[in-house]
């Protein structure tokens, strides 16, 4: 987990495993399932969604990328699917499932691989809360 959490707007964006713990906070930089960074992202909002899960579409031009979803990494290179592909050979929209046309198998991107928290990834979420929830989750609210 980062040292500091990224505040974009109001609102916080974090990786979260079933146990609640914040795997991974998201900066700019961070990389979304649809290839993009997280600041090619709608953060910018005038009011705060009350609209629960916040959703966070992509702006880039073409993208169908309905929200931010953090691709985790092992080491220096993404996690495969289950069904041998890479993220960026998944839809970047709904289960993710594969693009590619020999792969009948896929039913969305997913993977056994373990956290470092100890939980399998597929059993993560993304979070996107204002400041007073995260606090409601027990957490420290850092600026």
């Amino acid at each position: 987990m980062t040292s500091q959490l990224y505040k974009s707007n109001g609102i916080y964006t974090s990786y979260t495993s079933t146990t609640g713990r914040d795997c991974r906070t998201m900066e700019p930089g961070t990389q979304c399932f649809c290839q993009h960074v997280y600041k090619d992202h709608k953060t910018d909002f005038e009011f705060i969604p009350k609209e629960r899960p916040i959703r966070l579409p992509c702006r880039a031009p073409g993208c169908k990328c309905a929200s931010y979803y953090y691709v985790p990494a092992k080491c220096c290179s993404a996690i495969k699917c289950h069904c041998k592909h890479a993220p960026e050979e998944h839809e970047e929209f709904g289960n993710f499932v594969c693009k590619r046309a020999e792969c009948n198998k896929c039913t969305g991107f997913t993977s056994s691989l373990l956290c470092g928290c100890g939980v399998p990834i597929c059993e993560h979420r993304m979070t996107v809360e204002t400041g007073d929830e995260r606090e409601n989750r027990r957490k420290a609210r850092k600026h």
